[in-house]
């Protein structure tokens, strides 16, 4: 399994050093910070905004020189800048069925519902009419920390100067989300593998508009589906949208103009024979290179994709437990000090129910 967090040497929990107890979501010095952030005027902010700003150049000056309670109050505003964020882009997780969040003292349970005994026959045997009963199964479900850090320059926070850290919240709040989509695609990929009965897989290269209709068609029937996955899967449907003709015993291949209108403006279609086809954005790993050393990595497997019925349909459900924690230490790869940011995530995909979803995979582009 790929590594979701960054590993520090020295960490210290930003709780356990904070002192000024007062900090909270709602606290004057966290609206300016974000302002600050943002690049907005902090004057529109009250009587409170000088004041605040003054704070906040203290703390970057006590952090710089070491001061431990001052660089976990500085990530604890931080984190409470950044945490709103990072919630509402973990809520596009539920694309792939249904996303619930969980409070921190609460464990994270799924309930399925199966069903027992011998399906209704059209006529009653001996005056005899079975019925099937619904059986409910609860389990538990792990979750697993994503993180996501930078280095923070102090130096500049003393000066006021948030460039940097407008970069880096936005980096952390990327780099979660990515880390997190990642674990539950792989997640999907080993429940559905690895399920014993019926499932819907298509595993191999090249992928083929046999093969991929093959898993589209099986699904369908648990409602209307979708294709999530990155470019390099479902940029192949379009090659697939033709349609096919014959005149005087010679086949005549092409594209309706709407489908060409449509691959024009989007680099892909939008549709596929009633399929929803919904790329998701794969960005570079800069911190790790591809096999050959060539080009970076992508964060996620990029030869992926799901075949996923609608909404509440789909036996996928994903959670995130709490908010974000903050600590601090020295990146084990390069020794310099980060402040990170951990979620923690749950997925699951309902026991029994694998085959009401169905996945794609081109080993050729890899990533799993």
């Amino acid at each position: 399994m790929f590594n979701t967090t960054i590993e520090l040497n020295n960490v210290r929990k930003d709780a356990n050093y904070i002192t000024n107890s007062q900090i909270k979501a709602t606290s004057p010095v966290v609206e300016v910070f974000s302002a600050m952030v943002k690049g907005e005027e902090v004057g529109k902010l009250g009587k409170y905004a000088d004041k605040a700003v003054a704070y906040i150049k203290e703390l970057g000056s006590r952090a710089e020189a070491g001061d431990t309670a001052a660089v976990a109050e500085l990530n604890t505003i931080r984190r409470y800048v950044i945490e709103p964020e990072v919630l509402k882009e973990m809520k596009l997780l539920g694309v792939f069925g249904t996303f619930n969040q969980v409070d921190f003292d609460k464990s994270i349970e799924r309930e399925v519902y199966t069903f027992a005994g011998e399906g209704a026959r059209l006529q009653a045997n001996n005056g005899d009419v079975p019925f099937i009963a619904p059986v409910k199964t609860k389990y538990p479900v792990a979750s697993k920390t994503v993180s996501g850090g930078f280095a923070v320059d102090y130096r500049r926070v003393a000066l006021g100067d948030m460039s940097k850290e407008n970069a880096g919240i936005a980096l952390v709040k990327t780099d979660i989300y990515n880390k997190a989509l990642k674990y539950i695609m792989v997640y999907v990929y080993n429940a559905i593998k690895n399920a014993t009965g019926v499932k819907y897989i298509l595993d191999g290269t090249p992928l083929t508009k046999t093969g991929v209709d093959g898993v589209i068609s099986k699904v369908r029937p648990n409602g209307k589906p979708t294709v999530f996955g990155s470019y390099g899967v479902v940029s192949q449907f379009s090659d697939w949208a033709g349609y096919v003709g014959s005149i005087n015993s010679n086949t005549i291949t092409g594209m309706s103009q709407k489908v060409m209108d449509e691959i024009a403006s989007r680099g892909l279609l939008a549709t596929y024979n009633g399929t929803n086809i919904v790329e998701i954005p794969n960005p570079y790993n800069v911190y790790e290179m591809n096999g050959d050393g060539t080009n970076f990595a992508k964060l996620m497997p990029e030869g992926f994709a799901v075949v996923s019925p609608a909404g509440g349909d789909s036996p996928i459900m994903t959670w995130t437990r709490g908010g974000l924690t903050s600590m601090t230490g020295n990146d084990v790869k390069s020794g310099t000090i980060i402040s990170r940011y951990d979620l923690e995530v749950a997925v699951d995909v309902a026991k029994g129910k694998e085959w009401q979803i169905g996945i794609i995979n081109d080993t050729a582009l890899g990533g799993l």
